[in-house]
Order: C-alpha cells, then sequence, then structure tokens
C-alpha cells in the first residue's frame, strides 16, 4: 500500500476510534445547592396511582436559597427544543424539599401532596431531560450549555445528561436522588436510583399518627374500644395538632375530633397523644383512618387496626344456569 495512503488510512481510523470512545453529550451545571431530587413522568397513566407528573427539588446546601424567576424544563429523549417549562416562586430552606406538579393523565387515584408549584409539562414515562435554570429564559439544543443551567437530568435513553442518564422509568416508578437528595457526583447515573414515587413539598416532613385501641379483645358490635393516636410532629415549626377520624367501620361519625385535654379517657393532657372512647355499633372493616394536622397547615395521616371478625356477606337467592336457563335456589339464602 502506497504510504501516504496508509497514513492518511490510519489517521482516519485512529480519529474514528477516539470518536467512538467518547462518552454521550453531557450537561454542564453550575454548582449550587439546590438539585433536582425527584423525577415522575408516569401520572395518571395506566397502573398509577398518582394522578399527576411531578418534578421534586432539593436543597442540599446550608444557606436558603430563593429560586424566585427560576424555571424547570423539559426536553424529549432526542429532541432539541425546550418549550415546556414552569416558572418558579419562593424559598427553598437548607434540608428541604420543593415540590413542582406538573401535567395530570386520565388514571390515578391519589393527589400529590399541596404543590409549591404548578405547570402544565406533561414528562415521559420512561425517557426524557429535565434542567433546573436561574432563568426563565427557553434553553436550545439537544445538549444545552447555558450558563444559566443550574443542574440537569438526563433519563432513560437521553441524548444528554450529567456524564450518563439516570435509569429509565415506567408509569410506577421514579428516579431518586440518592441520600435523600443529597448525593451530587455530576453524573446521573451514579446520583439516582429507581424507585416508588414519593413526592416531597416544602413542608416536608408532615405530621403523621400512630393508631392503636386500648386493648386487643375482640371487638363485636355494643363493646366500648379506646381509640388512640399518638402524633409525631412534622418539620419545624409544627405544632397545634387536631385528630380527626373517620369511625364508619365501627358504625359511628366519619368526622370525629379525638382529644389531648385529659377527657374523653385520654391519660394526659397535652403529651400529643390523642384518645376517643368509641362504641362499636356495627363492624364494617378492620381499620379507621385519620388525619393528622397542625396550625401550621401541614397534615399527614394514621390509620388504627382493629381486632375484629368481619361479617360474612348474605347468601343470595336464585341463581339462573346461562346455558339452559334453569333456575337454581341455595337453601340458605338471605342467611349470613
Amino acid at each position: 500500500m502506497n504510504k501516504k495512503i496508509f497514513k492518511v488510512f490510519s489517521f482516519v481510523t485512529m480519529l474514528a476510534l477516539m470518536l467512538a470512545a467518547l462518552p454521550m453529550q453531557s450537561a454542564q451545571a453550575v454548582s449550587t445547592g439546590v438539585v433536582i431530587s425527584q423525577v415522575y413522568g408516569g401520572g395518571g397513566n395506566s397502573g398509577a396511582t398518582l394522578k399527576n407528573d411531578f418534578i421534586e427539588l432539593y436543597n442540599r446546601g446550608a444557606s436558603a436559597v430563593d429560586i424566585t424567576g427560576w424555571s424547570v424544563q423539559y426536553g424529549s429523549s432526542g429532541g432539541s427544543t425546550w418549550y415546556n417549562r414552569t416558572t418558579l416562586s419562593g424559598t427553598i430552606q437548607p434540608g428541604h424539599y420543593y415540590l413542582i406538579q406538573e401535567s395530570a393523565g386520565s388514571g390515578g387515584t391519589i393527589n400529590l401532596p399541596a404543590p409549591d408549584a404548578t405547570g402544565t409539562i406533561n414528562l415521559s414515562g420512561t425517557k426524557g431531560k429535565v434542567a433546573l435554570v436561574d432563568n426563565s429564559t427557553a434553553l436550545s439544543g439537544e445538549c444545552p450549555t447555558d450558563s444559566g443551567i443550574v443542574d440537569f437530568v438526563g433519563y432513560g435513553s437521553a441524548n444528554c445528561s450529567e456524564t450518563s442518564p439516570a435509569p429509565g422509568l415506567s408509569n410506577t416508578t421514579a428516579d431518586l436522588r440518592k441520600s435523600d437528595g443529597a448525593q451530587d457526583t455530576d453524573d446521573n447515573s451514579a446520583d439516582f436510583v429507581v424507585g416508588a414515587p414519593n413526592p416531597r413539598n416544602s413542608q416536608y416532613p408532615n405530621p403523621f399518627g400512630t393508631g392503636s385501641t386500648g386493648s386487643a379483645a375482640l371487638l363485636s358490635p355494643g363493646d366500648a374500644v379506646l381509640l388512640l393516636v399518638a402524633v409525631t410532629p412534622g418539620a419545624s415549626p409544627s405544632s397545634g395538632f387536631t385528630v380527626i377520624c373517620d369511625l364508619s367501620t365501627i358504625g359511628g361519625p366519619s368526622t370525629q375530633a379525638f382529644y389531648d385535654d385529659g377527657t374523653h379517657d385520654d391519660v394526659l393532657a397535652n403529651d400529643n397523644i390523642f384518645s376517643f372512647n368509641a362504641t362499636v355499633i356495627s363492624v364494617n372493616g378492620d381499620s379507621i383512618n385519620c388525619t393528622v394536622s397542625d396550625s401550621q397547615g401541614k397534615s399527614g395521616s394514621a390509620s388504627i387496626s382493629l381486632n375484629v371478625i368481619l361479617p360474612i356477606g348474605v347468601v343470595q337467592g336464585s341463581v339462573s344456569n346461562s346455558d339452559d336457563g334453569a333456575t337454581f335456589a341455595s337453601p340458605y339464602a338471605g342467611q349470613t
């Protein structure tokens, strides 16, 4: 082979090998205390329990960060346009989250916690790109390098990410930043893990309760039972609690207040253990659901398990054979 041709061939071959070894395009993000801590795009889709997509932020720094005028922007996994964005406002305290509610699907049964911001971005449930930007100007290009980019997450087969994309998702999974949102090595594949969506707002953690009964005895209609809910406060400040429980499973009211004032068989006032002495009128379930709220507007839940024997359904009357139309009746029809 001609030496000149061989040299050109060798150079082209080496260049091709070098280009093939280059990593996927990588976004450049400014180091800051606020990062994207969770991405979920399956809201309202088939099999999802949550109604909405969401993006969650976390302040991993030591100082409060004012994000007024910032935006979160979304691009498809292989696209170069960023026309979907949500403008933000407010301040994220150190160690706190910020929940951005996005588009709703037609399914799902559970609302997100009260969002800190609301938008209409329809995130992909499997792959895409999300950027946190310190302004509201739309990004452009497959892998933007704007100086205003604060954090960037590519997931699934996205054509841009920090080093490598975070794992792909489904309608029932989210990408969650490790260490409760605190890990940031500028490598999406290393910093995120797939898990059940866990939306957290600026008030997280919210107060919640642990339910119990004053007796382990089997309950029947006519029995008295002391119902208890021990309240755990939410993020400070969290005080001035109320506990409201749905007692319809034992034939009681659906909005029964519990007490922490030394009445209604409450043993000690102001110890955050709320009580109510109830009478079982009927047995319609084996648990009682409660809402725990504080005077700062945060709320959570509690559940009280009951030791009951659920009623057996009533035996139905006659049934028809779909083949010949013959009718049969159980001798136990109408009995339980």
